[in-house]
């Protein structure tokens, strides 16, 4: 599989076993992202098959587009909110918070190699993420809607200013053990 990083320019060469190694690195780092510091679990029995079906439900019914064209903001709300319906059909419901996180780190690691070409067209809302907005009165884990996603981006986009969201968070993103 080739591919050229829309950030760097280099091309990127790799066998599918390898495209296949990062993908489960990328969902693993996304999913621990997610939900490392909320209690998602309502129900543990079966968190291997759940996270396994929520794997395949980003790489084949919502990432396949982000890797051919892109994804306009509205659509992207509609993937969390996609993601948000799938997970409570499986039987343990995220918040939308929850979901947000895991799709948006996904298309930040696919974008970072060059999987998804085009900047994904939002980007986490976390902790970092608010901290380097100057946004306090917030805690994504307990963000419950698409209104209230849209709110703290818009906000988060004041700051960015004439920066493209992806762009202003992987300037703007240190991680926790390098500050």
């Amino acid at each position: 599989m080739n591919t050229v990083n829309q950030t760097t320019g280099m091309k990127v060469d790799m066998n599918e076993a390898q495209s296949e190694f990062l993908k489960t690195e990328f969902f693993i780092l996304s999913w621990d992202a997610a939900s490392q510091h909320n209690k998602i679990w309502k129900n543990p029995i079966g968190k291997a098959d759940f996270k396994m079906q929520i794997k395949a439900f980003l790489e084949n019914e919502l990432l396949k587009d982000y890797g051919k064209r892109k994804v306009r903001e509205e659509e992207h709300i509609t993937n969390i909110e996609k993601l948000q319906a799938k997970t409570k059909e499986l039987g343990n419901a995220l918040n939308f918070g929850t979901c947000q996180k895991l799709l948006n780190m996904m298309c930040k690691y696919y974008w970072c190699i060059g999987l998804i070409k085009e900047q994904p067209p939002l980007l986490p809302v976390d902790r970092i993420n608010l901290q380097n907005a100057g946004i306090k009165d917030c805690n994504w884990t307990q963000i419950e809607d698409k209104n209230e996603y849209k709110s703290i981006i818009d906000k988060i986009r004041k700051k960015a200013g004439s920066q493209s969201l992806a762009e202003w968070e992987i300037v703007n993103w240190k991680r926790k053990l390098y500050r």
